[in-house]
């Protein structure tokens, strides 16, 4: 299929259906890999994500990390500002962002989690006007559909150990049961200008992808700066500014000048948080959809609005096919305090060795690995500790660079995007349960060799739903 993303019809027709990007014309749509809204503030940081309430499906070795049951659940609206040339549209769309369940047991050395998230989303429309000798001929592509997840994965402590000086340490790993699913739908119609004796044509095509896969998940954390090295480093500073103090103190007094005047130096008064480092590697098996394919191409006579099918010119009926897709792997670092967090990731998957089987269908466009580097990090005020709702509420930020999929005209898809959120207490200190606020903005595409450029704003919006934190759920009681 001939797609129309150079041509300058497709702005405003995309505008006009106010709905997904026409890149998911491309591939298997546009990739959905931002997981919750708590990721999402922190630029779909993934596999070095230790918040303790918060499920990261990507790495399953976090599960263990979990401090209590956690339910979550959202959506996000996305508006697109697209330019073709000089031609300017908008479109919106909103969709789910699932769910996941998180639980933690075995004395903390266990964890499991399971949910259902989007994976792919197809949604476009396009109009492409070509002028002949005999009037013109218009051309109109649709698409609809995509690809959702559904998970679960248990993952374990493996070691855990602190030595004499009170430095820990702790390697933990995990892993997803996981099975792709959805269906892809596409049309294709070719209008012809009355009297020239052509029938117009339609072609409707319906791909139904079934996969089972699974994510494997490491993650080793260490003391970077232990909580008594950080103690012992803020008591030598205050002693040194004690000791400063009343060297000044003497000198003030030896100058002849009232004690009562001096200002003494104020002591740091700033909590000696410790520091610990994480690494995290994430590990997507290979895909293998089993794939069903059908298509039926037919002509038609259009009578004002009303298509009359006049002949059927070939058809598919549920053709059984394979698509595999190969490994992805991601890999991050971070570091973090009570108060802070801050990680950095690699994310790659190599949808250019994509293999299809199956009768009738192709490829639309050429594929390649795609790629994505994040920096995000997270600031919560109070720390572990409680305080007022501002104190407790949790900042987020992140920036992203990607690497689309797809390949369009020889062109390479990429886009940059910031974002910003944060975590409002919806209860007391007693509880976790929280609101989850997320905004992303940034650019996709370009516009050179005659291409969109997408220039997008989501707002992401979720809720964390977590038991008081002295209801001790999935643990057996020792006394009745």
């Amino acid at each position: 299929m001939a797609m129309a993303l150079g041509l300058p019809q497709l702005a405003k027709a995309q505008g006009q259906q106010g709905s997904g990007s026409p890149y998911s014309a491309h591939g298997f749509g546009d990739l959905l890999g931002t997981g919750q809204v708590t990721l999402a503030g922190l630029g779909g940081l993934s596999v070095t994500v230790a918040d303790p309430y918060s499920v990261a499906r990507a790495n399953p070795a976090t599960y263990p990390r979990l401090a209590h049951t956690v339910y979550e659940m959202g959506a996000t609206t996305r508006w697109v500002s697209m330019t073709l040339g000089e031609s300017t549209s908008q479109g919106r769309a909103t969709r789910i962002l699932g769910f996941s369940l998180g639980v933690p047991f075995g004395r903390g050395k266990w964890g499991m989690a399971l949910g259902l998230q989007p994976y792919t989303s197809v949604a476009y429309q396009m109009d492409d006007r070509v002028a002949t000798s005999e009037g013109t001929i218009r051309y109109q592509y649709s698409g609809t559909g995509g690809l959702n997840r559904a998970f679960v994965g248990i993952g374990r402590v493996l070691w855990n150990r602190s030595d004499t000086t009170g430095r820990a340490a702790m390697l933990t790993a995990g892993a997803n049961f996981e099975f792709l699913f959805g269906t892809v739908e596409a049309s294709r119609k070719a209008f012809y200008p009355s009297g020239t004796g052509h029938y117009n044509s339609s072609v409707n095509s319906s791909l139904v992808l079934r996969a089972p896969t699974g994510t494997l998940g490491l993650m080793h954390a260490a003391d970077l700066i232990s909580p008594a090295r950080a103690k012992a480093r803020l008591a030598k500073r205050q002693a040194g500014v004690l000791q400063k103090d009343k060297r000044l103190e003497m000198e003030w007094l030896n100058a002849g000048k009232d004690s009562a005047d001096r200002k003494p130096l104020r002591l740091p008064k700033r909590k000696a948080d410790g520091w610990r480092w994480r690494a995290g590697l994430g590990l997507d098996l290979p895909l293998e959809f089993m794939a069903r394919h059908s298509q039926l191409a037919t002509t038609f006579r259009l009578n004002g609005t009303i298509e009359t099918t006049i002949d059927t010119a070939s058809i598919i009926e549920s053709a059984a096919g394979t698509l595999t897709v190969p490994v992805g792997i991601a890999a991050g670092f971070g570091v973090q305090n009570p108060r802070w967090s801050i990680g950095l990731e690699w994310h790659q998957r190599d949808w250019g060795s994509a293999r299809t089987d199956i009768m009738g269908y192709a490829l639309r466009s050429e594929m390649r690995a795609a790629s994505a580097y994040i920096l995000g990090a997270s600031y919560r005020p109070a720390g572990d500790a409680g305080g007022s709702l501002l104190r407790r509420t949790i900042y987020r930020a992140g920036v992203r660079y990607a690497e689309d999929p797809i390949v369009v005209r020889s062109q390479g898809i990429t886009q940059l995007g910031m974002s910003f959120g944060l975590s409002v207490p919806i209860a007391g200190t007693t509880t976790r349960s929280r609101i989850n606020l997320a905004v992303e903005h940034g650019q996709r595409g370009t516009d050179a060799e005659g291409l969109l450029s997408e220039r997008y704003t989501s707002l992401h919006f979720g809720i964390t739903i977590t038991p008081d934190l002295r209801e001790p759920w999935f643990r057996k009681k020792r006394i009745e």
